[in-house]
């Protein structure tokens, strides 16, 4: 039995008519990381409309993105430190509609939340926090919308045993 799947239609369908409501048919969402989730989350987005940037710190991990068979990615990219404000700025931060810090770097994904919330005054602000107990902190000491891939694995797994 497979687990893992590209969102549904269903997730799809939410997320464009979230945007609808808002009078919105795309979002100009930043991503922070490149790794198998920034680049899957990248190209997922971009299927259904949404214009990306993206700043990795690692040159080699933009790779990932020509790794897709079916898919070609359109947007900017920048390497750079993603917790200096400056490349922030030229990643596009002051201009889009949402950040997602999905690195595999949790401080580095906090740090970036928090300029991206605080001085840029982004208003939807996602982090990616693999540790639990940081989850949880993050969320609290600094008001981030956090989702920690360690806690959705355990639930999945959970899930599939209790099939």
């Amino acid at each position: 039995m497979l687990y893992w799947t590209y969102p549904s239609t269903k997730d799809e369908t939410i997320l464009k008519q979230s945007l609808e409501g808002r009078g919105k048919k795309s979002m100009n969402i930043l991503v922070i990381g490149c790794d198998q989730v920034g680049a899957a989350l990248v190209r997922d987005l971009e299927r259904i409309g949404h214009d990306i940037s993206l700043i990795e710190k690692d040159p080699e991990q933009l790779k990932r993105l020509d790794s897709f068979d079916d898919y070609s990615f359109g947007g900017t990219a920048l390497v750079g430190d993603p917790t200096d404000p400056d490349i922030l700025k030229q990643g596009g931060v002051e201009n889009c509609d949402a950040v997602a810090a999905v690195s595999e770097d949790d401080s580095v994904n906090l740090m970036a939340a928090q300029i991206a919330k605080s001085i840029f005054r982004r208003e939807k602000v996602i982090c990616r926090v693999s540790d639990p107990h940081l989850q949880v902190l993050y969320h609290k000491a600094y008001g981030l919308e956090t989702i920690c891939p360690t806690i959705l694995t355990e639930q999945a797994v959970f899930r599939a045993l209790a099939k």
